[in-house]
């Protein structure tokens, strides 16, 4: 009965979303599509999309035998990877490229399978060191033009913020939950600083929950040693597949490693941030993209999923492809912890219990049932595990969530992780 009642709260509040929802995703299968691929090298590459012109629309940092997809308006477009051996993120004449003139796409899919993403990788097969006898590429490649002529680059790319910008606003965050397409059209993804870029100091990425935004993290913040550390918000649509935005998170940090070279960062996650996270983490581990990271602290993560998702599925007319990685058991929480993160990084697991929802069966902290939090795979894995009295979110203003955030931020050594 708990669970009809929160479906049927769902179906109040979220009707109209859902039919704009559903209607968007067709939007985007006829509007959409896919150009992916997978690199063939035994380095690093930096593949490039282009447009007919020459132009650059968006770049990828792959990993050897590495996954990349671009989403794209209905075009033709080519892809040129190259081995950036010296770092200047420019192809040069020294350095073995392979270019695709012209690039085969797929139709644009919302939550391909793992084995369909195997195939779609199959369609772009790109070997830098191998195939320089290719066609002589596009002159003047130079990535780093992108951070100086893309305006979603400019405007959404390590741009100093503070916690009250537009983009963070009620109505933006509604969007990204309920009209993420129109939101990725108007907002984009975003990676934002409170403060200037420092090299001195070590960026703490900052990822937040389903229908939230960064300004959840406006209490914890302030009790955050902002001389030595540079908060990074993390900013996306909450509607979208938690693959999708996992993919680009990782892609934004392996970016912030190759363009500032931090020497070691932090993430903290709230709620279903904590799912898109350790996946990023995760995939960042190829080619040793978080060998820098030491800590990952979250806080309320429902590790296990959401009943309220799996009802949703069952008898919602209307489908929200993120319910389907909520659901316990989906293939998404599966992958989670089919591999542990590796060794050197430090996990801190917070957990809040208070706030008990009797919309949920389960004990909870009003939004989140406690179990979900406990899952034992992430319990397995933390070195720190604190079960607190707060509700879901009151647990990022409380004084004991920031005063074990300090003390995680204190044991770290003076250099490294462990």
């Amino acid at each position: 009965m708990a669970r009809l009642l929160v479906l049927g709260l769902l179906a109040l509040l979220g009707g109209c979303q859902l039919l704009e929802l559903d209607r968007q995703y067709a939007t985007a299968q006829r509007e959409l599509l896919l150009i992916p691929g997978t690199l063939q090298s035994s380095e690093q590459a930096l593949v490039a999309l282009l447009d007919p012109q020459n132009r650059l629309l968006a770049y990828r940092i792959v990993q050897p035998g590495g996954l990349f997809y671009f989403s794209m308006p209905v075009s033709n477009y080519q892809l040129l990877a190259f081995n950036d051996r010296n770092g200047n993120l420019r192809l040069d004449v020294d350095e073995p490229y392979h270019w695709l003139p012209q690039a085969r796409s797929a139709p644009f899919r919302v939550q391909p399978s793992a084995e369909q993403r195997s195939q779609l990788g199959q369609l772009n097969e790109l070997q830098p060191e191998l195939a320089s006898h290719s066609p002589a590429p596009p002159p003047a490649l130079d990535l780093s033009q992108a951070y100086r002529e893309l305006p979603r680059l400019q405007h959404n790319y390590l741009q100093v913020v503070d916690f009250d910008d537009p983009r963070f606003s009620p109505q933006r965050i509604s969007q990204g939950a309920w009209q993420p397409l129109d939101f990725l059209s108007e907002v984009g993804y975003g990676l934002y600083l409170l403060e200037p870029w420092d090299a001195d100091k070590e960026p703490i990425i900052l990822v937040h929950g389903i229908n939230s935004g960064p300004p959840v993290w406006r209490a914890l913040a302030e009790s955050i040693d902002r001389e030595r550390f540079q908060l990074v918000l993390f900013h996306y649509p909450s509607g979208l597949p938690l693959n999708h935005s996992a993919y680009l998170l990782g892609e934004a940090l392996r970016d912030v490693q190759l363009r500032h070279r931090p020497p070691r960062f932090h993430v903290f996650a709230h709620s279903m941030g904590g799912l898109v996270a350790r996946r990023a983490v995760q995939l960042l581990s190829a080619g040793g993209g978080n060998d820098r990271q030491c800590l990952f602290l979250t806080l309320a993560t429902p590790w296990d999923g959401h009943p309220a998702a799996a009802d949703g599925i069952a008898h919602a007319p209307v489908v929200a492809p993120v319910w389907r990685d909520l659901a316990p058991g989906s293939q998404y929480l599966q992958t989670l912890f089919a591999t542990p993160l590796p060794a050197h990084i430090r996990q801190w697991l917070l957990v809040s219990y208070s706030g008990n929802s009797r919309l949920l069966e389960q004990p909870n902290d009003g939004v989140v049932p406690l179990a979900s939090q406990l899952r034992s795979a992430a319990q397995d894995e933390a070195e720190h595990l604190y079960v607190m009295a707060e509700n879901h979110t009151s647990i990022l203003a409380s004084p004991r969530s920031q005063a074990l955030i300090s003390r995680a931020l204190g044991e770290l050594p003076d250099s490294g992780c462990r």
